[in-house]
């Protein structure tokens, strides 16, 4: 009798597994096939939990939260509009010189590939002609002009009509957030809902802090990258400077795409300054790593460089360049449900003879952290 309740508890687990293998295909189908409303209901996410911030905090201090959505959106809008007023001109007039300029940093880029082969003794025939390509354009835009013309008025129109709907849709989850979340949470037992709440709230935070992380270390690598470039004598600074803060949000590959412009526009001038940009990429690079990540990336969560790799490339495959943006929060939330639901469950079997040696990744301490206590009472309305 044992040996046959033995034999049925496993052909139940090879079974079980089957079933959550052909779930889990069905749930990567499903999503390849709705791939476009996965995409905004996922920025439709990331952008609540952002904004919820600063909403939380006017809130914890008696302002409702619909007159505190529609603040923070519009100091949003404020900002960015003065922010725009002021760089605008200036970054259009760079981005402009920046395109004049394109064919002759093709030449520069065909001059180092024909010295590397040179070097190496490799031979290709891959050449650059910046003529042809510039004909190949023209030639392409003219003879196709109304297909052209209708193929980007209808992307302009679907990011438009999906922008909508995102700000509409994170406007309404950040001013009434509790119906969202209690419906989410009765879909659970009523004996576990406490427990949904609380990783709830360590997924929020995670988020958050994230985010708060990565924007102070995408505003001082922008002004750093700014200041080196200038001071090298770099043409277009204040443009490389906000293309290496923006892309720098793109963990590992972002910085490496950063210095290549300026790195081509030393060659065109003088070839020693791309000497000196490199040397000012190590040194940013050096302090991002050493002194801005230790500081401000402190309490957030460390992911491990394979995972953020593979992250970034399933959700660059899926769901394009915007998923390359949506990978490291994924991925952050997930990292919070596998602790929570699985390691934590898995520690309670036994003891580790060997545990792993090294820092304790970060935990915050519930009795210490007001905004997570807010947090948990918010969820339980």
């Amino acid at each position: 009798m044992q040996q046959g309740s033995g034999g049925a508890s496993w052909e139940r687990t090879v079974y079980t597994g089957i079933g959550l293998v052909f779930a889990l295909l069905l749930a990567v189908y499903l999503v390849y096939k709705i791939a476009v409303v996965v995409l905004v209901l996922l920025v439709t996410l990331l952008l609540s939990i952002i904004i919820s911030a600063p909403v939380d905090y006017l809130d914890h201090r008696g302002v409702g939260r619909g007159w505190g959505t529609l603040a923070v959106f519009g100091g949003l809008g404020l900002l960015f509009g003065i922010f725009g007023m002021a760089l605008a001109p200036v970054v259009a007039n760079q981005a402009t010189e920046l395109a004049e300029t394109f064919p002759t940093l093709l030449e520069s880029a065909q001059e180092i590939v024909v010295r590397v082969q040179n070097l190496f003794g490799l031979e290709t025939s891959f050449r650059l002609n910046p003529q042809r390509l510039g004909d190949t354009a023209r030639n392409f835009l003219s003879g196709g002009a109304l297909t052209t013309v209708a193929s980007v008025g209808a992307s302009v129109a679907n990011v438009l009509s999906f922008g909508v709907v995102i700000l509409i849709a994170t406007l309404y989850a950040v001013a009434q957030p509790a119906p969202l979340v209690n419906g989410f949470v009765a879909l659970f037992p009523a004996g576990r809902r406490q427990r949904v709440r609380e990783i709830l709230v360590e997924m929020y935070g995670a988020v958050q802090r994230w985010f708060l992380g990565q924007l102070a270390s995408m505003t001082i690598i922008g002004l750093l990258f700014t200041i080196s470039m200038f001071v090298i004598g770099i043409p277009f600074a204040l443009l490389l400077g906000i293309f290496a803060g923006l892309i720098s949000f793109v963990p590992y590959l972002g910085p490496v795409i950063s210095v290549i412009p300026p790195v081509l526009l030393a060659l065109t001038g003088n070839p020693v300054d791309a000497v000196w940009v490199l040397l000012a990429y190590a040194v940013i690079q050096a302090i991002e790593g050493n002194l801005v990540q230790p500081i401000v990336m402190s309490r957030a969560i460390s992911l491990h460089p394979a995972v953020l790799v593979f992250a970034l490339l399933i959700m660059g495959t899926l769901f394009g360049f915007v998923g390359v943006f949506l990978a490291v929060p994924l991925v952050a939330v997930l990292h919070v449900l596998l602790r929570e639901l699985w390691i934590e469950r898995m520690d309670e079997l036994g003891t580790d003879p060997d545990p792993p040696k090294g820092p304790e990744p970060y935990e915050p301490k519930p009795k210490a952290n007001r905004l997570r206590r807010a947090l948990r009472g918010r969820l339980r309305l």
